[in-house]
């Protein structure tokens, strides 16, 4: 029986669980993802190399954030047109990450390289939580991530208002450890698809949701870092 996702992307996967003839595999997923990951490296790379060029404000880190949500909003609820919008989630996602990375670099020397290693890290730390089954990624498990999520979100909007700054710890604490509970989800929903024989074309579909919480990963550990380094 398959349980509900949490991750709207996936959520809306479910529509596509129709069995075919080419069936959605493990690696079709990881080569997928990889191309979105490589595809935010390089336009990330182009925007840090090219900044002086394209006089970025923040009319543009804003018009590019609209337009990667619209992007995933889209590319989850059409196989036709996933790859599309997943490449353009990509390359939005890229150029907010190099003008965001940059940004932490400016004040925190070697952040940014250890934010993506502390990324890899926990990416491999969860896959392998998960392959284990050493975490019991159920139906519970899907309500406390709900319930966790709609927790950090009121409690980031109070800090908003509130200028408390040890409550901006905690929420960065939380979300950290969140994203990734997040991508044990991820990888439940990616089996449950692979083992119920879904068309490939849902690869890409799966690969944007997973993007989604990479990023996020991403984003909190330099969040975190920051923190540390404030120290």
């Amino acid at each position: 029986m398959r349980m509900g996702s949490t991750n709207p992307v996936f959520k809306q996967a479910n529509s596509y669980t129709m069995v075919s003839d080419k069936p959605i595999t493990y690696a079709n997923v990881a080569i997928k993802t990889i191309t979105l990951l490589a595809i935010v490296v390089v336009s990330a790379f182009l925007t840090i190399s090219n900044l002086d060029t394209l006089a970025v404000g923040y009319g543009h880190i804003i018009g590019a954030s609209i337009i990667a949500f619209i992007a995933v909003i889209i590319g989850s609820r059409s196989v036709r047109l996933a790859p599309y919008f997943s490449i353009l989630y990509a390359v939005c996602e890229g150029f907010i990450l190099g003008i965001i990375s940059l940004l932490f670099a400016s004040y925190y020397e070697g952040i940014v390289t250890a934010a993506i290693g502390t990324t890899l890290i926990v990416f491999t730390v969860m896959l392998l939580l998960f392959s284990t089954n050493i975490i019991k990624v159920n139906q519970r498990f899907a309500s406390f991530l709900v319930v966790a999520l709609i927790s950090v979100i009121i409690m980031s909007l109070i800090s908003l208002f509130i200028n408390i700054g040890s409550l901006y710890y905690v929420v960065v604490f939380i979300s950290a450890a969140l994203s990734a509970f997040f991508l044990l989800w991820d990888f439940q929903r990616i089996k449950d698809f692979v083992e119920s024989g879904a068309d490939q074309r849902v690869g890409w579909i799966l690969s944007l949701g997973l993007m989604v919480t990479i990023i996020w990963i991403y984003i909190e550990m330099l969040r975190l870092l920051a923190i540390f380094s404030r120290d």
